[in-house]
């Protein structure tokens, strides 16, 4: 077995039938087939039960392509830092999202002065950050929860309060405090492409099932910022990144009953290099 029989195997199972892997794959489906026959005559069991519908996993396929899209971002991830090296030569890519840009950029620095070889902070696309560990494009992460943790570790390292922003015509801008009950049916920005935990999170129903309406699609900071500033929606977001946010015609104001927001230090469950151990623990200690 090798890791193209198991790519082959995956393409299969992705796509439900040979012809469609066949052609994903840029080979005739008769080589596909052989190949994966092969691969099953080498583990000893069928993989594929076949039929007029396309390829269907057996129960022992379906054990094997649990372990084998590890082993292939394993592999992956494993050339992709070489490559890396080879060009970059040794250094950490540490990443973060635009709003925690100068959390990374302190934690970098104070990184630097102690420790060889470098760490270098990139921006990533949040859409992406969580997928560039995992398959080696970048070392560390700073993530904020909830992030999808497949084939990640992580530790958290900062524990920050949510804040509600409210546009300044809002009944409830000019007080101290609120309860999140008493946004219950709000309208809330909706980010691009949102998993259910994150809708849950951003809209304050991670703890309650609180009813909202969705409001406009946002895909920055500024966008988002500028919603609640119209009066299209009303928001909840970290109070360490309030800096970041252009916050004119906005009132900030504390929140009861809502979850924090938890700054998180991610690396690649595979990833073995000391190097990355030691930014791990300067996080830890520092606090990010």
């Amino acid at each position: 077995m090798d890791l193209k029989h198991l790519r082959y195997f995956l393409a299969v199972a992705t796509e439900g039938t040979f012809t469609a892997a066949a052609q994903r794959l840029g080979m005739t489906q008769p080589a596909l087939s052989r190949a994966i026959r092969a691969l099953e005559d080498g583990v000893g069991t069928a993989l594929f039960a076949r039929g007029h519908q396309g390829a269907k996993l057996t129960p022992a396929g379906r054990m094997l392509a649990e372990d084998a899209r590890g082993i292939d971002e394993h592999a992956r991830a494993a050339i992709a830092r070489v490559a890396r090296f080879g060009q970059e030569g040794p250094q950490l890519r540490v990443t973060a999202r635009a709003c925690d840009v100068a959390t990374l950029q302190g934690l970098v620095d104070s990184y630097n002065e102690q420790y060889e070889p470098r760490a270098v902070a990139t921006v990533a696309d949040w859409q992406v950050q969580a997928d560039e560990l995992r398959t080696g494009a970048a070392d560390v992460g700073l993530l904020r929860v909830p992030f999808e943790s497949r084939g990640l570790d992580s530790d958290p390292v900062r524990i920050d309060e949510r804040v509600a922003l409210l546009p300044r015509s809002h009944p409830l801008a000019g007080r101290e405090s609120i309860e999140r009950a008493e946004l219950d049916g709000e309208t809330f920005p909706r980010w691009v492409d949102m998993s259910a935990a994150e809708t849950a999170y951003w809209t304050g129903t991670d703890r309650i099932p609180y009813d909202w309406r969705p409001g406009p699609l946002v895909r920055s900071g500024a966008e988002y910022a500028s919603a609640v500033r119209l009066g299209q929606a009303v928001g909840f977001v970290p109070r360490t990144l309030l800096p970041e946010l252009p916050l004119t015609g906005i009132a900030v104001v504390p929140v009861h009953g809502l979850s924090p927001s938890e700054l998180h230090v991610v690396w690649a469950a595979t990833a073995t290099s000391p190097d990355i151990a030691r930014f791990v623990r300067h996080a830890q200690l520092t606090g990010a």
